[in-house]
């Protein structure tokens, strides 16, 4: 008997938006995002290497950089420099910090705001930055090869785009995190129930049976030792006290 050829598994579409699927499929879309994602990581190790020539981590590169784009005359603020570099500002006090610590950076008081610190290169920093320059260059020149300038600011354009998407998204992650943490199935909430209920009504039951076995020794044990003080302390009977009297002289 021929065994019937089995149909070809065909998955469910990852995205249910039409100007994304060809003839129902989304495999274009699955390419576009897998390129998408592999270019973002060769962008990062790129990054990674020039910080490496610095002897800094991708982070601190980024952070330096961005102090010297916007440090202008007087310094740039923390905040200004996050939202440049697209960083939590707690991370990029952080590395501001040790990037000071090394001789990179200076911090200094705002003149307008009390509470807040306008941070600018040193001249070490100044110097390192010259030094890598031309490995920067280098690099971006080989990155960017037949990319002309439209087709650039198309994707940066899509990269904003996706970035203010991402807000939404995160969140439906988060909401689904929730739910799944929060929701617990109905079995177990009855076997909870259950193990409660047997527990307050069988408690000897809740323990193994390793508890169990010493329980019942230390009770056993408990009750010889009162069976053998009560024998200690009985009194003795009317007729031994009588023998006893009559042996007397």
């Amino acid at each position: 008997m021929k065994r019937k050829k089995s149909k070809a598994y065909r998955p469910p579409v990852t995205i249910s938006r039409s100007e994304f699927l060809t003839h129902g499929s989304d495999v274009e879309f699955r390419h576009s995002i897998y390129a998408m994602v592999q270019s973002v990581g060769r962008l990062l190790a790129c990054r990674d290497a020039f910080g490496r020539e610095l002897d800094l981590t991708p982070s601190q590169f980024v952070v330096l950089m961005g102090v010297a784009h916007c440090q202008g005359t007087g310094g740039v603020t923390i905040r200004e420099l996050a939202d440049h570099v697209a960083l939590a500002s707690t991370h990029v006090t952080t590395e501001v910090g040790r990037l000071e610590r090394v001789g990179f950076l200076t911090k200094q008081p705002s003149a307008s705001d009390r509470r807040s610190v306008r941070v600018s290169l040193m001249p070490h920093g100044e110097q390192e930055i010259v030094r890598v320059a031309p490995f920067v260059r280098l690099i971006n020149d080989v990155l960017f090869r037949d990319i002309d300038p439209e087709a650039l600011q198309m994707a940066h354009h899509v990269a904003r785009q996706l970035i203010l998407n991402s807000e939404n998204a995160l969140a439906e992650v988060r909401r689904r995190h929730l739910e799944k943490s929060t929701a617990k199935p109905f079995a177990e909430n009855l076997a909870g129930v259950a193990s409660h209920e047997a527990r307050r009504r069988y408690p000897a039951a809740s323990r193994s049976a390793d508890r169990n076995e010493a329980g019942t020794s230390v009770q056993r044990g408990k009750a010889e030792g009162r069976a053998k003080g009560a024998k200690g302390k009985a009194k003795p009977s009317s007729r031994s006290t009588r023998r006893t009297e009559r042996a007397r002289p």
